[in-house]
């Protein structure tokens, strides 16, 4: 008798241990990273997806999120980390990863885009364009987030493009060069970690970035002047790995995409938080706001012409990119 219990309390013990063991098992972990560090609100919103994941899965499907350097990847690198499976899903700047996929570097290009609502109705337009370029990386797009848009701040105060002759103007790419010779300013090629000093030397008198640039790298001490020009307006994507998204069932499949969307609305309201309070900061830390009139704006869209022509005929082979261009140009005047 004594024997029969102990087999049949050995048998529950044995069951129960294979009952856990199946659902650990079950449980699926993905990888999720940004290189940016943990206050950064693009990090928040990836944790807001992990979040909501794990709660509408109860625990089924988790993502580990990594940020900064933790994996020791590079911007620059994350859309082929996911392409190759190294990564599950990953945050990454579009125009960092454009390489051979021009149409995710359009939006960066200066004066196209004058504010929140084009940002909007390019993001929407995009969609299919990114969904298209990235499939044949072996991925898919969850998430379109928007980083600030880049204003001008110098030494002086700036209302008109006959101002902005002789402005030594950090420009930190081809097209920020050649705007800055098509309103008559000098672009000058100087790293961010160096901007500090080229401001307060006078190697340089003027940069175009965010307001959260400005504080963290404490530009406010020696550039005292903010002309919002809306000068352009970057976005990130987050991609899943194909492969990853493959092996989750259609009811993770759901929660994801959910996670995903809810990540995306909080991302489009935290970005105009932080620009505000940067902003703010920086306005109480000694920088005037010098509003931009309408007129100076068509001044600098006209000047930035010749910078979209330039990109559009370096990229004439890249079809979406130039398709994406035209379509946006025309919906916008609508």
């Amino acid at each position: 008798m004594k024997t029969t219990w102990k087999i049949a309390f050995w048998f529950i013990i044995i069951s129960i241990m294979l009952c856990y063991g199946s659902s650990a098992f079950a449980k699926t972990t993905l990888t999720a990273l940004t290189v940016w560090n943990e206050e950064n609100y693009q990090t928040r919103g990836l944790m807001l997806m992990a979040k909501r994941v794990s709660e509408l899965t109860k625990g089924e499907l988790e993502l580990r999120v990594e940020f900064g350097g933790t994996l020791g990847y590079k911007g620059g690198e994350l859309l082929k980390a996911v392409a190759d499976g190294q990564l599950d899903i990953a945050e990454m700047v579009a125009s960092n990863v454009a390489g051979d996929a021009p149409v995710l570097g359009l939006r960066t290009l200066p004066m196209m885009i004058a504010d929140w609502d084009e940002v909007a109705l390019f993001d929407k337009m995009a969609k299919p364009y990114y969904d298209a370029a990235c499939k044949t990386r072996n991925q898919r797009v969850l998430v379109i987030s928007p980083w600030p848009f880049g204003g001008l701040w110098a030494n002086k105060e700036v209302k008109s493009i006959a101002d902005m002759k002789g402005l030594k103007l950090r420009a930190y790419d081809r097209n920020g060069a050649l705007f800055a010779t098509a309103v008559g300013a000098q672009g000058l090629n100087v790293p961010y970690a160096e901007a500090y000093t080229g401001l307060a030397t006078g190697l340089i008198d003027s940069v175009i970035t965010s307001s959260i640039s400005v504080r963290e790298g404490k530009f406010y001490e020696v550039c005292k002047f903010h002309m919002p020009i809306a000068f352009a307006t970057a976005s990130s994507i987050t991609t899943i790995n194909e492969a990853s998204w493959s092996k989750l069932t259609a009811e993770e499949q759901k929660a994801l995409e959910t996670a995903s969307a809810e990540a995306q609305a909080f991302l489009w309201d935290e970005v105009k938080k932080v620009v505000a309070e940067n902003d703010q900061f920086c306005y109480d830390n000694g920088v005037t706001l010098t509003p931009v009139s309408d007129a100076f704006h068509e001044e600098l869209v006209k000047a930035a012409d010749s910078v979209a022509n330039d990109w559009l005929e370096s990229n004439k082979g890249a079809a979406d990119a130039v398709d994406l261009y035209n379509e946006f140009m025309k919906a916008k005047k609508k």
